[in-house]
């Protein structure tokens, strides 16, 4: 499957130096423990219960300030920004506490209910505004990506496709191609500083919040697996997709149709079709 523009320049988790998991950790803790001072002692519990797998995923990408790698902060910047950041995604609390079907799949995973939403609607907020508002890219970096794509695999196939109105104009010349890319390159042409906007396909945006949930929860499971993913997750994967408005349905359907596994198909195609596309880091940082 063909991956857009879009998601070939997000960025990939860092290869993080050995060691750095365990200082990252009680630098994280020490950071987190002087924040939640801010809020009443008698809600801490429940705040570190909210992020406890928001927090375990942040660690994963860590900001590099030239010197050292430094423990993201986006739990606690989730939190500070709660009500607003899940009034903007779009998704209903009570919508999920009282879906039976998502509730089941939780618990035979062994997650926490409420660490589970919460890390959803983090994941989900930063998912749609790539999905709804895309990314601005200049024409000169589009072309210069283009170039290094070339450079590192000369041998390719090219063909170039022009669609003026509803003609289509094709070339396979590489020699032509290559031309008309060195000529843009060479050029002060005004167009260089062009930008537009680019977008993510829609199931892009589905495998990546289905599968970085099903990767990143610290899923557990009390029946032995036999496959890829046992019944369970595959329902959490499609009640995700039925919570977000991304699996298709109307107002008024059962979501036992699309959320069980009579719905297996969905499930298994959407994981087919993307199953070697790099999970990008999810974070407003990124």
């Amino acid at each position: 499957m063909e991956i857009s523009e879009f998601i070939k320049t997000r960025k990939q988790f860092p290869i993080l130096p050995s060691g750095y998991k365990e200082s990252a950790e009680w630098e994280e803790s020490q950071f987190f423990n002087a924040w939640i001072k801010k809020y009443p002692e008698s809600k801490h519990k429940e705040i570190i219960e909210r992020l406890k797998y928001i927090r375990s995923y942040a660690l994963l990408f860590p900001e590099y300030d030239g010197e050292q790698w430094v423990p993201s902060q986006d739990a606690i910047n989730h939190y500070d920004n709660r009500g607003r950041r899940i009034d903007a995604s779009g998704l209903s609390q009570k919508e999920f506490y009282e879906f039976d079907i998502l509730q089941d799949a939780i618990k035979e995973l062994g997650l926490s209910p409420i660490a589970t939403f919460e890390f959803i609607a983090f994941i989900w907020r930063e998912l749609s505004k790539w999905l709804y508002r895309g990314t601005i890219e200049r024409m000169e970096d589009r072309v210069n990506r283009l170039m290094n794509r070339i450079d590192e695999r000369p041998n390719d196939k090219m063909e170039l496709d022009i669609k003026v109105g509803s003609k289509h104009f094709k070339f396979a010349n590489q020699q032509f191609i290559k031309s008309l890319i060195a000529s843009f390159i060479n050029s002060n042409l005004e167009s260089a500083n062009q930008v537009e906007i680019i977008y993510p396909a829609k199931r892009e945006i589905d495998y990546i919040l289905v599968r970085t949930i099903l990767q990143y929860l610290p899923i557990s499971h009390k029946k032995q697996k036999k496959g890829a993913f046992t019944q369970a997750e595959r329902n959490l994967g499609l009640c995700v997709l039925w919570l977000t408005g991304e699996l298709n349905h109307k107002k008024g359907d059962d979501p036992t149709d699309f959320c069980t596994k009579d719905n297996n198909a969905t499930f298994d195609k959407l994981i087919r079709d993307y199953k070697d596309m790099p999970l990008p880091i999810i974070s407003p940082l990124f």
